[in-house]
Parts: structure tokens; sequence; C-alpha cells
């Protein structure tokens, strides 16, 4: 969503800041406000907004006016219905049973709002010309990984999980210069095993993606690449489900991705699997 940019992208001027707060705190004044009356209320310039539109990734004023008012609806909805921390003492099983589903779209569609689809192509590139995967995780984070490389198995593509770095694996991969590629996982960005995995892959020259919230920047600015997706650090709002849903919605885009270009090779060995098992089971 378009009012997600606004609120996580961080290379905003001033006054480019101080139009997007107005907006946020004042949602109807972009639907019905021309670009003058807009800057006259943020106490910007026409200049800025249309700057702020650039950023933002639009064509101008009247596109951002469109898109912003075919997400207005599904904003609100989202707004009225789930609150930031969207249980308390009194919820009862059926407010669980209608909020979680929720719960799990507003974690997919902020992380698909902030996508950048060249960067999904330029890493699934890169895994593809790979001969050694490594994803790196912490806690939570290293069962996610582990998930994740047991999905790239099923599809024929071996990676490996990690909790940190080995210095003896990253030194055979540099010098035998074995095509590698390694993702980092990180709730807030800062976790100290991954921010330290984090340098020493840029040191032995390992490309690497990083995948974390917007509450630390040390960790992308360390790597290639990086992709943003929502988290929270309160438990009250179901942090982990929030930040495990928007990790796994990446990573499943990557398996997918792969899927797609192995299709033949994994659609034959599916066959091949089928018919053993067929043969199996008369055996028995």
């Amino acid at each position: 969503m378009i009012v997600d940019k606004m609120q996580n992208l961080n290379n905003f001027t001033f006054q480019e800041q101080a139009a997007v707060e107005h907006i946020i705190k004042h949602p109807k004044d972009l639907l019905e406000m021309s670009v003058t009356e807009l800057a006259e209320a943020s106490y910007t310039s026409a200049s800025t907004i249309i700057r702020l539109c650039k950023k933002l990734g639009t064509k101008g004023y009247a596109d951002l006016k469109f898109i912003y008012a075919s997400e207005y609806p599904e904003m609100m909805n989202f707004k009225e219905s789930l609150r930031t921390k969207p249980y308390d003492k009194s919820s009862e099983i059926d407010d669980i049973i209608n909020t979680m589903p929720l719960i799990y779209s507003k974690a997919i569609n902020h992380t698909r709002s902030m996508l950048d689809r060249n960067t999904l192509i330029k890493v699934t590139n890169l895994i593809k010309q790979a001969t050694v995967i490594d994803v790196y995780g912490d806690g939570i984070n290293y069962e996610v990984a582990k998930m994740f490389c047991y999905k790239l198995e099923e599809i024929g593509v071996m990676a490996n999980a990690c909790n940190s770095i080995q210095w003896n694996h990253c030194k055979i991969l540099q010098t035998e210069k074995i095509p590698t590629y390694s993702i980092l996982i990180s709730h807030t960005g800062k976790n100290p095993s991954i921010y330290d995995a984090a340098k020493r892959l840029k040191e032995y020259g390992i490309p690497t993606l990083s995948i974390s919230g917007n509450i630390d920047q040390r960790l992308s600015k360390l790597t290639d690449d990086h992709i943003h997706i929502m988290t929270s650090e309160n438990t009250l709002e179901f942090s982990t489900v929030i930040f495990t849903m928007s990790t796994q919605y990446i990573l499943d885009i990557i398996v997918a991705s792969l899927l797609v270009y192995r299709y033949d090779s994994v659609a034959k060995n599916v066959t091949a699997l089928k018919e053993e098992r067929s043969k199996w089971l008369k055996n028995i």
C-alpha cells in the first residue's frame, strides 16, 4: 500500500516528511485537496509534494491520488477492524478466529507494498547460479531458515540453515571460489550473531541478502540486497506471528520462482517418486 511506503521509506527530506505526516494524520486530505491545497495544509510547497510523489514511485500527484483512492477503503477497513493490539483480556475465541486472518493479511500486504521486484529477480538469479546456499537465522529465525531449506530441497535445491557463521566453511568457499549465496534473517536487524555473520560474509566477498524490519538499518547496509518486511517488537501486537508470516511470504516467493525455473525437472522427479511409492505399496 502507498501509505505503507510513506511510513517506511527513510529518504525523505524534512519538508517531504512533514507532508507525509500530514497525510497520515489527515487521510482524507489527499483525496479531497489539490496539490496546492495539500501543500498549504502541510506547510510545505507544491514542488515538495511533486518530489514526494516521485519518491513514492508514482508518475505525479494525479497518479498518487488515484492509487491512494483505490487503496483507501481497504486501508480504513484494516484500521477499524485490526487494532495495534488485536487482543485483550476480554477477547473470546470467536474474536481470535475472525481476527487472525486480518493479522496475516496485514503482514503480507504491508510487506508486498514494500517489495522491489527487481531485487527478487536478482536474488533468484544469484541462487540459480550458486553451488552453496547458506541461510542464517537465530532463535525462531533459525527454524524459519530450516523450513525454507526443506522447501528448497523438495524442488531439488540444496541449502544449509545456520545459526552462526563458520569461519572455516566460508574460508573454503572463498579460497576454492565456490559460487555461494547467503541469506540473513533478523527480526530487528540488530541481532549480534547475524550482524557478525553479515560482516564476515562481506569480508569474504560472498553475496548476501538481508531480510529484516525497518527498526535498525545497520544489517541492511552490510548486505548487497535487502528486503523490508513488516515487524513489531511488542508481544501484545503478535510480533512473532507478524514477523514470521512476512518472512515466509518472501521466502515462499523465492521458492515458487525457483520451482518455475526448475519446473520440468521437478515434474519428472514427482512422477518418478509416485512410481516408486506405487511399487513399494504393492510389495507390502
